[in-house]
């Protein structure tokens, strides 16, 4: 998901936040608007760029136009504080180009919600825990939060989750108890977590969370700082349904929750969703994913409290590739050429509402 590496460094001034921007007179939201009452309201996120990581490889579509990601960011964003951009390195074996990729991201500062992916095919846990302790060293004073590893729970998909590659839960548990020592004995002070993939089938998944467990110990549950999930529910079978969308939505979070505590995680470690989308694409909708995304939000925020939710972070903002026969091309509440699909108003006005009274959501 990391993209050309060339072209990420002209990209800092253009998706730096400038001041917030007014939602534009023009453009009425397709939602009614919000009743929310008062809670801390979810820190929101987005990943911004145009390549998007899937079972059959990568889909990429037309180069990232950078000055359009901004504007489309900030207009999200609306009146409120900037989107926090949710970003991705991934480690081959080879430290020296994902290092690089880790400064150009660093640029961003405090705003980058970054995942380190571990896609070592040789399975060098140690080589792998090298790199992160360079990254914390190196870049730990500078980002909002580093993850280590995403989806390493997930097994059974080739090529874009954490866990097709060998060793990846090793990985994940050595990376954040290096993580944590690297930050502790530096000037770091991003915030250390990692993200898992929701259930399919809560039982498969149990022995996962007992085995990192037996490895971590209480130094793994002790060392984190957060937990990220990566939320699809309904996302890659048929057309929307709304009431079976809501009811994976708490199911999978509750069931995260029951894994983490399995694992000797204590409740008080924030969840995170730190991916979350609906694809349009063959056989959906515009509304369909407007109605989808707007229904997960709002099922999230009845949970934040129970759960201790903090974070949503959306995937993504444009499509990879709209015109696409593959789903995974599709995930973008904007079109590959940034024109707003009807999620990108209904999202907008579901986050000022958000922000305005941040409790309970109905739409």
């Amino acid at each position: 998901m990391s993209g050309d590496r060339s072209r990420h460094l002209t990209a800092v001034e253009c998706l730096m936040p400038g001041p917030p921007t007014a939602d534009p007179a023009e453009r009425k939201p397709v939602q009614k608007a919000c009743m929310l009452n008062s809670k801390p309201p979810l820190t929101l996120g987005v990943y911004p760029f145009g390549i998007v990581g899937g079972p059959r490889g990568a889909v990429i579509g037309p180069p990232d136009d950078f000055t359009r990601i901004g504007a489309a960011i900030q207009g999200l964003a609306g009146d409120g504080p900037p989107l926090v951009m949710r970003l991705y390195v991934t480690y081959e074996g080879d430290a020296a180009p994902a290092l690089d990729l880790v400064a150009q991201f660093a640029q961003f500062g405090s705003l980058v919600d970054l995942s380190l992916n571990y896609h070592d095919r040789a399975g060098n846990v140690e080589r792998w825990c090298s790199f992160v302790e360079q990254v914390v060293q190196r870049h730990g004073a500078n980002l909002g939060s580093i993850g280590i590893t995403n989806e390493a729970n997930l097994r059974d998909v080739p090529f874009a989750p954490d866990g097709a590659y060998p060793n990846a839960l090793e990985a994940l548990v050595d990376g954040i108890l290096v993580a944590a020592s690297t930050k502790r004995r530096s000037a770091a002070n991003a915030a250390i977590g990692f993200t898992a993939a929701a259930d399919v089938d809560p039982a498969a998944n149990a022995p996962f969370w007992l085995r990192v467990a037996e490895r971590g110990q209480m130094a793994f549950a002790s060392a984190l700082d957060f937990a990220g999930l990566t939320l699809y529910p309904g996302g890659f079978t048929g057309p929307a349904d709304l009431a079976a969308i809501a009811k994976r939505t708490t199911d999978s979070l509750t069931a995260y929750r029951a894994h983490l505590s399995a694992a000797g995680i204590h409740p008080s470690v924030p969840i995170r969703v730190s991916e979350c989308g609906w694809p349009t694409g063959p056989g959906r909708t515009e509304q369909q994913q407007a109605d989808a995304l707007s229904t997960i939000f709002t099922t999230l925020i009845g949970l934040q409290h129970e759960l201790g939710i903090t974070h949503f972070e959306l995937f993504t903002l444009r499509d990879a590739q709209s015109a696409s026969q593959d789903n995974f091309g599709h995930f973008g509440i904007l079109r590959d050429d940034y024109t707003p699909k009807t999620a990108y108003d209904a999202l907008r006005a579901l986050f000022r509402a958000h922000r305005r009274h941040p409790a309970e959501t109905s739409v």
